[in-house]
């Protein structure tokens, strides 16, 4: 515990980021050996400009509001891990700019490695959202888990289908734990970090008391990526947050489909932009069986977790 404090209270500090705290163990052996180092030691380190270097020295005088955090995050429920941690999530020791801290409710699974990202637009149609619910639940009946940014529109109703289906999910929002907003998940009996563990997997890079951003979602957008093996786009505009989550998706070479759409708007022109560069196409239940495939999980009429419903009835 000792030196995870250290990690989760210099990552918290602006400037400093996963390569810096690395330097500095490279130089010192711990980050606690490196914040008790004198100022000219930490002057000679790549990466340290003096900005960053006064935020270090600033940084011993909270250290005790972070050990308090951590024990907060501990009785509800929270693991702190580092890079160092042996259960740190190995796909996202391949993202870019691993995280240095990551906060995790719940444990994972072997379905998490059969992971679908079902995203799309927060001001979604209704139609795509109860699409993104039935897709979701039809996945997890095969044996996949969905993953998602746990955003208004596509991606809330992804994580509660998967959830109602009696399936795995994973949710890795743009916020910290204490910013997160459980009223999506009441639907499905969860009002609680306790509650969430039980049946899904909550991750986030963000200090505790950090609330949503657009900085922080794009940041969580390369750990969605990271997850999936299979990106599901079920509404995208042509600039947006899920069009940035496929892009970084492209960078694993991770395949990607979109839902078809019949008309097309300002809404869905990202799904007409993916189909031209030749996008894996959604248009009706059966379609699905691609994904499943992609992803290598179960095929056949039958599932592990229920019959092979068509999500559309």
């Amino acid at each position: 515990m000792d030196e995870t404090l250290y990690w989760a209270h210099l990552a918290s500090v602006e400037g400093v980021g996963g390569a810096l705290l690395e330097e500095l163990v490279k130089r010192f052996g711990s980050l606690k050996r490196a914040m008790e180092a004198p100022l000219h030691e930490l002057r000679d380190i790549p990466l340290m400009d003096g900005a960053t270097l006064e935020a270090i020295r600033r940084a011993g005088q909270t250290l005790e509001t972070t050990k308090t955090k951590l024990a907060e995050m501990d009785r509800l429920g929270i693991k702190t891990l580092t890079r160092l941690s042996n259960d740190y999530p190995q796909a996202f020791r391949q993202a870019q700019n691993p995280p240095p801290v990551i906060y995790q409710a719940g444990d994972w699974q072997a379905d998490d490695e059969k992971a679908v990202a079902i995203i799309g637009s927060r001001d979604c149609s209704a139609v795509a959202a109860r699409r993104a619910g039935e897709y979701a639940s039809w996945l997890v009946r095969r044996g996949l888990t969905v993953v998602s940014g746990y955003a208004e529109g596509v991606d809330q109703a992804a994580h509660l289908g998967a959830l109602d289906a009696g399936g795995r999910t994973i949710i890795i929002p743009g916020c910290g734990a204490n910013q997160f907003d459980f009223s999506p998940l009441q639907a499905v009996g969860i009002a609680s970090f306790e509650d969430l563990a039980k049946q899904a997997l909550w991750i986030s890079e963000q200090p505790p008391e950090m609330d949503w951003s657009t900085r922080a979602s794009l940041a969580r957008n390369r750990l969605v990526a990271a997850q999936a093996r299979v990106v599901l786009v079920m509404e995208a505009k042509l600039h947006s947050s899920t069009m940035d989550t496929v892009e970084k998706a492209r960078t694993y070479h991770h395949p990607i489909f979109c839902q078809n759409v019949s008309t097309i708007n300002q809404k869905n022109m990202g799904n007409e932009m993916l189909r031209r560069e030749g996008a894996g196409i959604i248009t009706q239940a059966q379609d699905l069986e691609s994904i499943v495939l992609a992803v290598g999980g179960e095929t056949g009429p039958q599932s592990k977790r229920g019959s092979h419903e068509d999500p559309r009835r």
